[in-house]
């Protein structure tokens, strides 16, 4: 159970309160070697409750630890996570928002597609854990307007898809850039859902030599909770399809 992951009090309140009861096996699996501040790489399918699986365990270090001052001119988060597309980091943006609820801790996401300006005043208002896109990442981080110094987990997720979506130049970029901690000196967390020798060689290249590497469920493949339903509709009906599905 949550109750006996040790966690923190307040971040167990937060995860009653949206709705988690039982840890999944990433989650059972991962949270340990998370808490445990070792490098991972997990194989995990998707729907399998990975998000948490890294979220938890670095809210709960960020809790204990405090998070370090600021200043106004220039936001150092403490963790930075990377997803391939504007609805998944949301998603995870989500997510750490609501587990870090009641605590000092300010999750902030920028994704491409809208105006920088708008990303950069999300950041001058605060940002401990930074949700981003690759692109618009590397962008803020050329721009120099967020410091890498302080930063102390570095979490790549669906790192396959990032680089099938040819992202894989900007990885390598980010963890290149001015001032990013080594790798000696940075926590790494990779989730993949595929494990191709590609993958294999940047986990070689971006986690410690020592990392750990978990396997969750058939590698590849979609998580069993998740039920596919084919609704054979017409070109002009899927809006009010999907209205009905909702309101169902």
């Amino acid at each position: 159970t949550f109750e006996e992951a040790n966690l923190p009090e307040t971040l167990n309140r937060n995860i009653s309160k949206a709705g988690y009861v039982k840890l999944t096996p990433v989650q059972k699996y991962s949270i340990p070697i998370v808490l445990a501040k070792r490098d991972l790489m997990a194989c995990a399918q998707t729907g399998s409750g990975k998000t948490a699986a890294f979220l938890l365990p670095i809210l709960a270090h960020m809790m204990r630890d405090g998070v370090a001052p600021h200043s106004l001119d220039l936001q150092e988060p403490e963790a930075i996570i990377v997803a391939p597309t504007r609805e998944l980091i949301n998603q995870i943006f989500l997510d750490a928002r609501k587990f870090a609820y009641g605590t000092c801790i300010k999750p902030v996401v920028v994704y491409g597609g809208t105006q920088t300006f708008h990303s950069l005043r999300q950041i001058y208002q605060g940002c401990n854990i930074l949700c981003a896109t690759p692109g618009r990442l590397i962008d803020i981080i050329k721009r120099e307007k967020i410091g890498l110094t302080k930063l102390r987990y570095l979490v790549l997720d669906e790192a396959d898809r990032m680089l099938d979506m040819g992202f894989g130049p900007d990885m390598k970029v980010l963890v290149n850039s001015p001032g990013m901690p080594s790798k000696e000196d940075r926590q790494t967390l990779m989730f993949s859902a595929t494990f191709p020798e590609r993958i294999q060689s940047l986990a070689k290249e971006f986690l410690k030599s020592d990392y750990l590497f978990v396997v969750v469920g058939q590698v590849g493949g979609a998580c069993s909770d998740v039920e596919q339903i084919i609704i054979p509709v017409g070109q002009h009906g899927k809006k009010d399809k999907l209205v009905e599905i909702l309101q169902g």
